[in-house]
């Protein structure tokens, strides 16, 4: 008996030793990445939330882009905010929990959906067009079928908006755990993602090469911090489920929509999601790009841009 309590309280001090060393390496990377990708924008204070976002001064003609799984509002600053024109106003939202805003609790994305629509709200923005990509896809489509007086329409580019698959996968899972999600978030991640990245950096681009400096310029090591890692498995792991309470709501969108995904997705099913949006909202305007993948807003800026100047010309229904 002796001896089994000795093993014990060997292999839990070795255990708590781990989770220490765990803890001490990521806080390190936590800070070192932040350190490197210091916010580029402004903060509001939502609730008890502090959420950044990026903007471009321009007209009075808001447009606000909502960035999807892994990913921040740089994202759309060195793909689109250059490539559309001046008399816009541009503002990308980093999502709470990544980026630089902040989640101080767990969130389900319908509040994340909520507290967005609070945020532009408070940003004073009126009516805007909404430009949303891959997991904020079903999060642009709610906010028009639950606020629709307060958004002029919406562009979705390669969304998730139908119910298929499953967004969670194992490492988004085993990042959720109670203790092995710890060691796991806060020693694993920071010391191996960055060795995988580039891969799935090509696999989105594909069959586009990757641009230059693109996980510089949009700082995506900021996700290999544990709290980010976190925030966006959290959000991976219930995208399904919310798509499946969100879809027989679409029927509820009058305002004009645009879907632009690229036939060659590797990421999500792109032929399912874009019919089966359309199945719900009859007007909105279904665009399959040849010979594009995951990222349209990167190689058809073109397409984005005319997709938001058309609705702009429209009220209601096509």
């Amino acid at each position: 008996m002796k001896i089994i309590i000795q093993s014990l309280l060997i292999i839990g001090a070795i255990g708590t030793a781990a989770l220490g060393a765990a803890g001490l390496f990521g806080s390190y990377r936590q800070f070192t990445i932040t350190q490197g990708c210091l916010a580029p924008g402004e903060f509001v204070t939502v609730g008890q939330h502090d959420i950044h976002y990026l903007q471009r001064d321009g007209g009075n003609t808001p447009v606000v882009f909502l960035h999807g799984a892994s990913s921040n509002a740089r994202e759309w600053r060195h793909s689109l905010f250059d490539a559309l024109p001046e008399s816009l106003h541009l503002v990308a939202i980093d999502r709470p929990g990544l980026g630089h805003s902040k989640r101080s609790t767990a969130l389900s994305l319908h509040e994340q959906v909520q507290l967005l629509h609070r945020t532009i709200q408070q940003l004073g923005l009126k009516r805007p067009v909404l430009v949303v990509h891959s997991l904020s896809g079903v999060m642009g489509a709610r906010l028009l079928a639950d606020y629709p007086q307060h958004y002029r329409g919406l562009v979705i580019i390669a969304g998730a908006t139908y119910p298929i698959g499953d967004g969670a996968s194992w490492y988004t899972r085993l990042a959720t755990l109670p203790l092995l999600g710890h060691v796991f978030r806060y020693a694993m991640v920071p010391a191996i993602a960055p060795f995988i990245a580039p891969g799935i950096i090509q696999n989105n681009f594909h069959p586009q090469p990757v641009v230059p400096d693109y996980a510089e310029k949009a700082c995506l090591e900021l996700l290999f911090s544990p709290e980010r890692f976190l925030a966006n498995a959290e959000d991976l792991n219930q995208i399904r489920a919310y798509i499946d309470d969100s879809y027989p709501l679409y029927t509820k969108i009058r305002a004009p929509v645009s879907l632009i995904y690229g036939d060659q997705d590797q990421i999500i099913a792109q032929f399912t999601h874009a019919g089966g949006f359309k199945y719900k909202v009859p007007h909105a305007k279904y665009i399959m790009l040849p010979d594009v993948g995951h990222l349209p807003h990167y190689s058809r800026q073109d397409i984005v841009r005319q997709e938001i100047e058309r609705i702009l010309t429209v009220e209601g229904d096509d």
